[in-house]
């Protein structure tokens, strides 16, 4: 009874400090408990001794873990029109000092169907976190909402919060923010998390880079200064390899690893794009892409020019392979 009133207090008083920043003028992120953060993507749950390693030197005191997808069902005659899927398995022990934040993807087709699965959602994130001796004090949730269904994700998260709070009482709840949703009126959640990547069209041949570009942030920072919820930046640390056809058309995204200095194989025709070719198989245009720290520097300096230095760093996502590019001071300057 004490912790839950506790954590009722922690929770009111985050609030009262949100508003008091605003009302004075202040920076609505001024609110936020500085740390630095780090996204869990995986389907299974486990560290190696490297990834506790990169976790203590670098700081990491909060790790937003997807536990599960909620995605149209199927099965067209079920009962049940929305199902959770690609739910995590939890193989390896919690890192001492880390706060684990829940979080659950919602595809667009399934948000429009809330009313369904609401209620049972909130069980399930319940009894998972309670199999798991997770103690959540913060659940977000991952939209890419629009115009069409702006108002039943802002419906569902208003519902979710009362479902949740028969659970964890004073659960914080945040939300993903996508560059094209700073424009619109701010989800009704505690604070949000600017998903600064996946800005251009992978789909499209012409595209440089699509997972980060500088130039397709900036028409954004005009609504950054005014937007009305506590923020934190999320920065890409991923790369991929988007495959084109012999047309140029959009093929696939392939997270594995080519040895482009190949170039028998891989002719490159300049930019990070490499033709493949191969005896008796049709040609393959590759585009490599991944995000130079100087990019990403550059996005963060924006970015707080914009809005200013209160609003955290939370890096996407844990991946060994991926960090490693990047050396020990580059991923200091990306947090600090």
């Amino acid at each position: 009874m004490l912790v839950k009133t506790l954590k009722k207090t922690v929770a009111t008083l985050f609030m009262l400090s949100a508003l008091l920043a605003i009302s004075c003028g202040g920076s609505p992120d001024s609110a936020l408990e500085p740390s630095n953060g780090v996204y869990y993507w995986r389907t299974t749950f486990k560290l190696d001794p490297a990834e506790r390693t990169f976790l203590a030197e670098n700081g990491v005191n909060k790790m937003y873990v997807r536990f599960f997808d909620v995605d149209l069902n199927p099965d067209t005659m079920s009962m049940e029109k929305c199902v959770p899927v690609a739910t995590i398995d939890f193989a390896d022990t919690l890192p001492q000092g880390v706060e684990i934040v829940p979080t659950v993807f919602i595809t667009p087709q399934a948000i429009v169907h809330y009313r369904d699965f609401t209620n049972n959602f909130a069980r399930r994130l319940y009894a998972m976190c309670d199999y798991n001796h997770i103690t959540p004090n913060e659940v977000q949730f991952d939209c890419d909402w629009t115009a069409t269904t702006r108002d039943s994700f802002f419906a569902f998260l208003k519902e979710i919060r009362a479902s949740l709070g028969e659970y964890f009482e004073g659960i914080r709840i945040s939300s993903t923010i996508r560059l094209h949703q700073l424009s619109q009126t701010p989800p009704p959640v505690d604070e949000g998390v600017l998903m600064c990547y996946n800005t251009g069209n992978f789909r499209d041949f012409r595209t440089k880079n699509s997972i980060l570009d500088p130039d397709d942030v900036r028409p954004y920072m005009k609504y950054l200064k005014s937007y009305d919820l506590p923020l934190s930046f999320a920065l890409p640390v991923y790369s991929w390899n988007v495959e084109f056809d012999s047309h140029k058309k959009f093929m696939r995204l392939n997270n594995g690893q080519y040895d482009f200095s190949d170039t028998v194989v891989f002719k490159p025709l300049g930019n990070n794009v490499y033709l493949f070719k191969e005896d008796g198989e049709e040609d393959i245009y590759i585009r490599y892409e991944s995000v130079e720290a100087e990019k990403l520097l550059e996005v963060k300096e924006m970015l707080r020019k914009n809005r200013g230095h209160n609003s955290n760093i939370i890096l996407y996502h844990l991946d060994l392979q991926q960090i490693q590019k990047y050396s020990k001071d580059e991923i200091t300057d990306f947090y600090h």
